[in-house]
């Protein structure tokens, strides 16, 4: 019996494969500039998302009423990517994933207030030990 993937099956795949890649990318730097890494990094995009486009619907076509949302969020991931590489060329690459994985916390916070989601005791509790989480595993002894 298959069991069909879910949207928790596709976040671990995230997570490995970001993981791997994100500690790949600090190796790959002593070969080039983050500038190279990122563009290394669009290309695979391209690569991946071409294919996918044209498997789910057939064609390379995109909503011209979805661009005024859909272009912001291809340049903040960008401009994102960017700043992550940067960051990891002068950061231990434990300390830069770890602090990096805080924007869920931005997240959060623009779902409330945006998106009305709600913000349980649970969830700020989470958030707090996100906070606590990130704190710890970016503690640098000089």
């Amino acid at each position: 019996m298959r069991l069909p993937i879910t949207g928790f099956g596709f976040l671990l795949g995230y997570i490995a494969m970001v993981g791997v890649a994100s500690f790949l990318e600090k190796f790959s730097m002593k070969q080039l500039n983050p500038y190279q890494v990122n563009f290394l990094m669009a290309i695979g995009m391209a690569v991946t998302a071409v294919p996918a486009l044209w498997i789910k619907q057939g064609s390379l076509t995109v909503p011209a009423r979805a661009l005024p949302l859909g272009a912001p969020i291809g340049l903040l991931m960008a401009l994102g990517s960017i700043s992550f590489v940067l960051a990891l060329s002068e950061l231990p690459v434990g300390m830069a994933t770890g602090i990096s994985v805080s924007y869920v916390l931005l997240v959060m916070v623009l779902s409330w207030i945006f998106l009305s989601e709600s913000m349980n005791w649970i969830k700020i509790g989470g958030a707090l030990l996100t906070i606590t989480g990130v704190a710890l595993l970016s503690w640098q002894k000089k």
